[in-house]
């Protein structure tokens, strides 16, 4: 009884020094996972690291247009690159996108199987606006009938793909800018009827009216089961309001986009460009950071909204939404694999790029030095994407601009932190799984964490990143639960899944393919 005592008191005795352990090593691995590290690639073999970018508002994208289980490149205006492996890339020639088209003051790109196929195709927005084909053998075909056959009327400044009535095919969101591109028009919708047939929907709010629409981006930012859209739409000279529409499809079987008017987000004027919703305090909603143009007066700050069960509230401190910036896109991506979404901004007018890491607790720090932040000479940044190209777990980023800050950054940190990505195909979904909700727990720093991704092929500025999920995981050795909901409805659930790894998930189709809802209640614990 006296030994079992001693061994007793031993035990208490340890505990405080045991809980000093534990927290000092959290803090070094918490002070290891912010080391950043990005390095502009330089290599004269590269092809990305010797061309020069275009003039004007590009977009671009990571995306695997030849299945072969690495990220290709594209960058508007006609810029294909074949991932080879180790690094290395080919300039694909003759490819056939974008050439020969009138260029405009933008070029916007977004990618997802249209037809189902199994292969990645391209939609290309600017002063002409092409659907291209992919051939699967490097070459790309132009679709010139039909409704989606149109180029000149179709042009736009941005373009978006998702799926908004639920129907397994993608749609295509188009806007067209007031006075940037040539004579003023609506938007432009396309319902995908399958077959490779498009039908223009005019009797829509979105598609009647013209306004200085810019980036349009589709969310299910209210979690019902249905893509929302939400449209910059910043004069450059002043400030207006934004157009923000409300899919009604859940509520009545009609994917009817009604416009949003009040709540924080829709009734402030601002200069707006690029919408993004992500979770990024981890709470399992969707909360907004949209980015600000000049307003007519040099420079604004960057809006930020924090989502607390659909009550919204605009955060006000902190760098990421006070920096005065002539802002164009934000991505969003967990660049150093801690668990959390960092931000990265472009910036044009002589602002530099700027990179917020979160800090996991609601607020951000602004990063200074790093390679990607800082434009050769005048020149500026427009479209950005992030992928893991060199499929080393962690996260690089390509960087559209004119002349020299057109710029490939590998993502260098080796902090030791985990991750976990996965390939995500639709089979009752549209197959490039566009709109899938995806969500992991896992222990990180001996905290149960819920993140969050949305599968999004509009996500920056006329870009959007890798459609492959991404998930940092800091010192996780394994994912306790991988939850995804299809755009189908359909949920599936993995257990015990090891880290470190590429997965490829193929949506399974249940007996009665019943509808499902992404809810809280399914990720309690």
């Amino acid at each position: 009884m006296r030994d079992q005592d001693c061994f007793s008191r031993a035990q208490h005795a340890s505990h405080p020094a045991r809980l000093a352990v534990l927290f000092f090593a959290a803090l070094l691995f918490a002070s290891s996972t912010r080391a950043q590290n990005f390095t502009r690639v330089s290599d004269s073999a590269n092809p990305i690291a010797q061309d020069l970018g275009a003039a004007g508002y590009n977009g671009c994208a990571w995306i695997d247009y030849d299945n072969d289980g690495d990220l290709d490149l594209f960058a508007n205006r006609d810029k294909l690159y074949r991932n080879e492996g180790n690094g290395s890339f080919t300039r694909i020639e003759n490819h056939g996108i974008g050439t020969g088209l009138v260029q405009g003051l933008a070029a916007g790109v977004s990618w997802a199987d249209y037809d189902n196929d199994g292969d990645l195709d391209c939609y290309y927005s600017g002063a002409r606006s092409v659907l291209y084909r992919n051939d699967g053998d490097d070459t790309f075909t132009p679709i010139t009938s039909g409704a989606i056959g149109l180029f000149a009327e179709n042009r736009g400044w941005s373009c978006a793909w998702a799926d908004y009535d639920n129907d397994s095919y993608v749609d295509l969101m188009i806007t067209h800018p007031a006075g940037f591109v040539g004579a003023a028009l609506p938007n432009h919708l396309l319902h995908n009827d399958g077959a490779g047939r498009f039908t223009k929907i005019l009797n829509s709010d979105v598609t009647t009216g013209t306004a200085p629409y810019t980036v349009g981006i589709w969310s299910d930012y209210d979690d019902d089961g249905d893509n929302d859209l939400f449209i910059g739409t910043g004069p450059v000279n002043r400030t207006g309001l934004d157009f923000l529409y409300q899919n009604q499809f859940k509520e009545t079987g009609s994917a009817t986009l009604t416009r949003i008017s009040n709540g924080p987000i829709a009734a402030e004027l601002r200069d707006g460009q690029n919408f993004n919703w992500i979770d990024y305090d981890n709470d399992g909603d969707l909360d907004c950071y949209v980015t600000n143009y000049s307003g007519g007066s040099g420079a604004l700050v960057n809006h930020m909204y924090r989502n607390d069960n659909g009550v919204f509230t605009k955060i006000t401190t902190g760098d990421i939404v006070n920096d005065r910036d002539t802002s164009l896109g934000n991505i969003w991506a967990d660049f150093d694999n801690d668990g959390d979404l960092d931000c990265f901004v472009t910036n044009e007018a002589g602002s530099p790029n700027r990179y917020y890491d979160n800090n996991g607790d609601g607020t951000f720090s602004r990063f200074t030095g790093l390679a990607m932040l800082t434009k050769a000479g005048s020149n500026n940044n427009a479209g950005a994407t992030a992928g893991d190209y060199d499929n080393d777990g962690d996260l690089d980023l390509f960087v559209n601009g004119n002349g020299q800050a057109y710029a490939l950054f590998r993502n260098d940190s080796n902090n030791g932190s985990h991750w976990l990505q996965l390939d995500c195909r639709g089979t009752l979904s549209n197959r490039a799984a566009i709109g899938a909700k995806v969500r992991a727990l896992a222990t990180i720093l001996g905290q149960r964490v819920w993140q969050r991704r949305e599968i999004s092929a509009q996500n920056g500025f006329n870009s959007h990143n890798s459609l492959r999920v991404h998930f940092g995981l800091g010192d996780a050795t394994r994912i306790d639960s991988l939850v995804i909901v299809w755009p189908s409805g359909n949920t599936e659930i993995i257990t015990n899944i090891a880290v470190d790894q590429i997965l490829t998930i193929s949506e399974k189709i249940p007996a009665g393919a019943l509808r499902a809802d992404f809810t809280a209640s399914q990720f309690e614990g």
